[in-house]
């Protein structure tokens, strides 16, 4: 004989812990975020040799763009309040037109590659 039953459920993750589902969400959304995000940096390289600016992009695919130091015109840094209390920087470099040839954001010490190109361009 079925019974019939007048409540048939199951316990309420979400309106049961609120707070401890929202803590899981962020987390897990959080974790997946800081992978994207270590990953995407490190698809990231400026370098700076005795002669060229070499900017790489990606990691199974590549898009490098190489300056020669004798062409750079202009090393142009930007930093919020926040960037320099934790030392990086927004670096962009032009060589001849109005717009820069190379971009990065979020660099470690951007001063060092104004000086480093200064050094070398004089």
């Amino acid at each position: 004989m079925a019974e019939n039953w007048l409540y048939d459920a199951h316990p309420a993750m979400f309106r049961s812990n609120p707070l401890l589902f929202i803590l899981l969400l962020i987390s897990v959304v959080g974790i997946l975020g800081l992978g994207i995000w270590y990953i995407k940096s490190k698809g990231e390289r400026l370098a700076l040799s005795d002669s060229e600016i070499l900017l790489e992009r990606g990691l199974l695919s590549k898009q490098r763009t190489q300056l020669a130091l004798s062409s750079v015109r202009t090393v142009r840094i930007t930093q919020s309040v926040f960037q320099r209390m934790m030392g990086v920087g927004n670096i962009e470099i032009f060589s001849a037109g109005d717009y820069a040839e190379i971009a990065i954001r979020g660099m470690p010490d951007p001063n060092i590659v104004r000086e480093l190109t200064a050094r070398r361009t004089h």
